[in-house]
């Protein structure tokens, strides 16, 4: 997930990441099963998880009653249909799912500098062909949510093709989905939920039609990590905006997507299990929006962060973010912390829950267990 103005940066390179979570077996007390339609008001916040798929992927057992909802990332477009032929764990997820099964199963399609849809959005018959090929595919696993990963439409920064038709074709996917996702809940009665990924730079709200796909979706990820300022030392993902000049965050994004019309009752915010390095102009006891030679599109996972006793950790309280300086470098990430502050924020606001990319960055379950807590 990427930041546009100066540049989006969620990298490959993270997205590719094979991070381990390792943890102890558990069978505490799991949460009364989450409400899966739009149709009524969720009885308690959500807290979801993307698992990017990887060969040694490992679903803790302990994390399963602190979870409503875990995003399979990803499936992709190939030859304009959805395919799932690249993956390692699927059985491993599904397995976890069937033994924990308040959990929502959701199959996360697309990704950061996956290709497909805007070809694929714009016909009819292109539309026709990727919905039927996600609803098998969702169909053949087990999965009763669908999040759309198309974060970016209209925006080619990924290397991926973009049209200035991608706005309304959109919307127009978006519909085929429900409409198809609507199909499957009256033959078996089992309601999939719709949603969507999109990321928090409001440049992104110019290419969507935002009361129109509002009112569609089931659930918006407001992706509101990767939000630094390239050659300056700045929260990645920040709750709040800590100087005017640089107004990227979490309730910015909040504000700005529900003015264009997306219900708050719909938002997921972020929180990031990696933290990005900034490399520093010159020493400074002061880093916070300091110069910087590089654009912080370093990423390390939250557990080598906390094992590597490189950092001496400050907090930042205006942003409510925490921040790491080794004299050298500056380090913007995610803490215990900084998610209570989200959490507390999502009640705050009415929102439906908070997120976290990506699960495997934390092999000790803090996160997860802050994450849960924030929200109770």
């Amino acid at each position: 997930m990427k930041r546009i103005h100066a540049s989006i940066w969620r990298s490959l390179a993270l997205a590719s990441l094979l991070w381990v979570g390792i943890g102890s077996g558990g069978t505490p007390q799991e949460p009364a099963p989450i409400v899966q339609s739009a149709k009524a008001a969720p009885a308690a916040k959500r807290t979801a998880a993307y698992v990017f798929d990887r060969g040694t992927l490992h679903l803790r057992d302990d994390d399963a009653s602190k979870l409503n909802q875990l995003n399979f990332s990803f499936g992709l477009i190939k030859d304009g249909k959805a395919s799932g032929s690249h993956w390692y764990s699927i059985e491993h997820f599904k397995a976890y799912v069937k033994k924990h099964p308040h959990i929502l199963p959701v199959l996360s399609m697309g990704g950061w500098g996956a290709d497909g849809f805007s070809q694929a959005a714009a016909t009819q018959e292109g539309r026709d062909r990727l919905v039927s090929s996600t609803i098998e595919l969702m169909e053949q696993h087990g999965f009763l949510g669908l999040d759309i990963d198309w974060e970016y439409p209209g925006i080619s920064s990924a290397g991926i093709v973009s049209s200035p038709d991608d706005k309304q074709n959109f919307t127009l996917l978006l519909k085929a989905y429900r409409a198809a996702l609507d199909e499957l809940e009256q033959q078996d009665g089992k309601y999939r939920m719709l949603a969507i990924a999109l990321g928090a730079d409001p440049i992104v709200l110019r290419h969507i039609e935002g009361h129109a796909v509002g009112g569609i979706i089931d659930q918006i990820n407001l992706m509101t990590y990767d939000l630094q300022t390239p050659k300056v030392a700045s929260h990645h993902t920040a709750l709040y905006a800590a100087d005017s000049a640089y107004p990227l965050s979490a309730q910015n994004a909040v504000t700005l997507f529900s003015e264009a019309g997306f219900p708050k009752s719909k938002m997921m915010i972020g929180t990031a299990f990696y933290g990005r390095i900034y490399t520093l102009s010159k020493s400074t006891d002061t880093p916070v929006f300091a110069s910087a030679t590089n654009n912080g599109q370093s990423s390390v996972m939250y557990s080598k962060i906390m094992s590597s006793g490189r950092w001496e950790f400050h907090f930042d309280d205006k942003a409510k973010a925490p921040y790491g300086t080794d004299g050298k470098s500056f380090l913007t990430y995610d803490d215990p912390i900084s998610i209570q502050h989200k959490g507390a924020y999502v009640t705050q606001q009415g929102l439906m829950g908070i997120m976290c990319w990506e699960y495997g960055g934390d092999d000790s379950g803090e996160l997860i267990r802050a994450m849960h807590g924030s929200v109770q």
